[in-house]
């Protein structure tokens, strides 16, 4: 389930210069520092072997996982066949153990086992999320704030960034620089204290996603009861719907929720619901006591494209659902209303061509034809190229469309689509009067590239159909050049 605010388009006017720091310090510190992790983390394991622990604290491991987890017969058998260096890792990153260990009267009456220990678990602790992350049965302020910093895949933090720039963009102009970043830690904090305060675990959490979350709260704090657009994907189902910011806050803090409850994986609920909650009462209280100035001629501004953008929905939905002749008869009325919009264009496109629809496939050309050129009109125009060449297409293949489709493939340099869509125009009959200048103007890219073979081609036609053309007499020249 996703759901995310698609109130304000991006306006690079006013950049969020924070909230862009705030990415590339995330991206410097996985790449930077979290990158040297694996050497600190083999020094670690090394150190470890080397003096000899893994003999002596194997067995105590094992024992204690049995006791923890109730391992069964296979799973002990796995943990007992282990590579030395996988399982010593394992022994050494296990904190509860670790904790359960330094209690053993053996190992408080042995002060070699003690130094040997502290040895390779002062290296381990040099790694980035032992040193830098939140354990909150090991409470430090050094975690409780360089955990929002750190993640632990590049998944982890290429999700993570998103969600920051799509919040935090509006966020930053709307309640201002400063203000926005001391709320974006605050957030962060809560959601590490809540965890600490309500599951005090011998786990190690790091990640932006308490922060962010936080600004998730914020937003609805922002926008209150006011009603704003919302995306959303369930599934199969994806499109916008609009509604008081205020009623989404329970939707998420019930999928947060459920997770918690419900949920076997590695996410940490409770900083999602400490960040959620902290951002959002931080903004509200703020907002009802009037400490807080807010831009409000941003959250006012109204997106002129908007209505474009629900219409657009409402037509993914009923592809979504399969229900293509309902979108294929509100075709024409949408192309009336928002001529030459591309996204528009593509959608109509492929089921005016699935269905055969000539009607739609007329209209819709029309305005992909006059549209001025583009990268995006090029995707276009390359796909029905691609689509006339299937016999299946005859609305396609007609004369007039590729008449139209030549030239902008000529232009954009698309040889050997051009040469196909030449050769249907060409067993037109009568051939159109622009047939031989634009059999010349393709023979000159064909040269670019020293096709001598599609040259022959279009010189031979043009000498057949064509033989008193000016044309003609310029392409004889251009193949004795090309073959010189």
């Amino acid at each position: 389930m996703l759901i995310i605010p698609a109130e304000h388009p991006l306006d690079w006017k006013r950049p969020p210069v924070i909230t862009l720091l705030l990415i590339l310090l995330n991206t410097l510190i996985y790449f930077g520092y979290q990158g040297g992790d694996e050497e600190r983390r083999e020094q670690a394991v090394q150190a470890y072997l080397d003096s000899g622990l893994l003999s002596r604290e194997r067995p105590l491991f094992v024992d204690d996982l049995v006791r923890r987890d109730r391992l069964e017969a296979d799973e002990r058998d796995y943990v007992d066949g282990m590579r030395r260096q996988d399982l010593a890792s394992a022994i050494l990153h296990d904190l509860q153990f670790e904790q359960r260990l330094h209690q053993n009267p053996q190992y408080q009456a042995d002060p070699g086992w003690q130094q040997a220990r502290g040895r390779a678990e002062a290296l381990r602790d040099r790694l980035s999320t032992f040193r830098f992350g939140f354990i909150p049965a090991r409470f430090s302020i050094e975690g409780l704030f360089g955990a929002m910093f750190l993640h632990g895949s590049f998944d982890h933090l290429l999700g993570n960034m998103l969600f920051l720039f799509i919040f935090g963009f509006a966020l930053e102009i709307a309640l201002g620089r400063w203000v926005y970043l001391g709320l974006y830690l605050l957030s962060g904090v809560a959601s590490h204290l809540l965890w600490w305060a309500l599951d005090p675990v011998w786990v190690t959490g790091v990640g932006a996603s308490g922060a962010i979350s936080g600004l998730m709260g914020m937003y609805i704090g922002v926008y209150g009861l006011r009603k704003i657009n919302f995306f959303y994907w369930l599934g199969p189902l994806i499109g916008y719907f609009k509604a008081p910011a205020l009623w989404v806050l329970p939707v998420w803090m019930g999928k947060e929720l459920y997770g918690l409850l419900a949920s076997d994986d590695h996410i940490n609920y409770y900083a999602h619901l400490g960040g959620l909650g902290a951002g959002f009462l931080a903004v509200w209280l703020a907002r009802l006591s009037g400490r807080l100035r807010m831009d409000e001629d941003y959250l006012h501004k109204v997106d002129p494209d908007a209505p474009f953008k629900r219409e657009l929905a409402a037509l993914d939905q009923l592809i979504a659902q399969f229900d293509l002749a309902q979108a294929a008869k509100r075709g024409p009325d949408l192309l009336n209303r928002y001529p030459g919009r591309l996204p528009l264009l593509e959608r109509l496109y492929a089921i005016a061509s699935g269905r055969q629809d000539r009607a739609l496939l007329s209209a819709l050309l029309k305005q992909l034809f006059a549209l001025p050129d583009s990268p995006e009109r090029l995707l276009l125009l390359k796909r029905l190229a691609d689509d006339s060449a299937a016999d299946e297409q005859p609305l396609l293949r007609h004369a007039a469309v590729q008449l139209h489709l030549l030239p902008p493939l000529i232009r954009a340099g698309e040889g050997q689509r051009a040469l196909a869509c030449w050769r249907r125009l060409s067993q037109a009959t009568p051939g159109p009067t622009q047939l031989p200048g634009l059999t010349l103007q393709l023979a000159r890219l064909l040269g670019q590239g020293r096709d001598l073979r599609g040259i022959g081609e279009l010189t031979r036609f043009l000498h057949s159909r064509y033989p008193e053309a000016e044309q003609t007499r310029q392409l004889a020249l251009l193949q004795q050049h090309l073959a010189r």
